[in-house]
């Protein structure tokens, strides 16, 4: 080694005596975590940091339990509104909806909401829209009331975390609304109510509009089911349920 060097090497040596000599005055060095960004406000009336659909976090899956409107009759499935919803929103949704299904009506897929019910649970969502049928027009009151409450409380007892909505029942026929469709929302109202769900009504968007309807004049295009879309997600955002 050269003589010259040495005085070089001590020089390094007293800068790092001095540079520990700094840290251990100040208390061991550590790792400063990254900043986090401060949680949303919670809306008004709604609870911060909530699981459920009203709360400030996205729901995981979200279920819709209806008839052939909801699953698209006559569409792909696509076009139908729950598809919609999930494309303009960014929510995993699983639609469930069956035709000629009510309450009380058994459907194409073998059921009525009754079986829809155990499918949803089995898929364990933290959301459930439910919407009630004018394929239940042949029960009297009665009927559809025991039978809409006791599927939404059996739906509720099994996911008792997931939040329940309802929605009311659509009819936009030319024919004159028959008592049983407010029956239906009624029912469906005072079902979901009671177990701490949230009833939204959309109204009746497609009445006297044929060109949102295919050929039979009762079923959606696929334009009117992008209207049911809009119509959804409105009363969803004001009744503050997330997506």
């Amino acid at each position: 080694m050269s003589t010259r060097a040495v005085p070089v090497a001590t020089a390094i040596l007293a800068v790092a005596a001095v540079l520990l000599t700094a840290c251990g005055s100040a208390g061991s060095p550590r790792e400063v975590p990254a900043a986090q960004p401060a949680p949303p406000a919670p809306a008004s009336g709604v609870t911060a940091g909530a699981s459920t659909a009203t709360g400030t976090e996205r729901p995981g899956l979200v279920v819709t339990i209806g008839d052939s409107i909801m699953a698209g009759l006559g569409l792909d499935q696509d076009d139908a509104w729950p598809a919609l919803l999930a494309s303009s929103t960014g929510a995993d949704i699983v639609n469930l909806g069956c035709s000629g299904a009510g309450f009380l009506a058994v459907g194409d897929c073998g059921t009525d909401f009754d079986g829809l019910v155990d499918d949803a649970i089995a898929l364990s969502p933290d959301l459930v829209i439910v919407q009630s049928s004018d394929n239940d027009l042949d029960a009297d009151e009665g009927e559809i009331t025991d039978a809409t409450a006791s599927a939404i409380d059996r739906l509720h007892a099994a996911l008792p975390s997931a939040q329940i909505v309802g929605i009311g029942t659509l009819w936009h026929l030319d024919e004159v609304e028959p008592e049983e469709v407010g029956w239906s929302s009624v029912a469906l109202q005072d079902a979901v109510e009671a177990d701490g769900g949230v009833f939204v009504s959309i109204g009746q968007p497609l009445r006297d509009r044929p060109e949102l309807l295919q050929w039979d004049g009762e079923h959606p295009n696929a334009e009117g089911q992008q209207v049911l879309s809009e119509a959804v997600a409105a009363a969803l955002g004001s009744a503050g349920v997330i997506l």
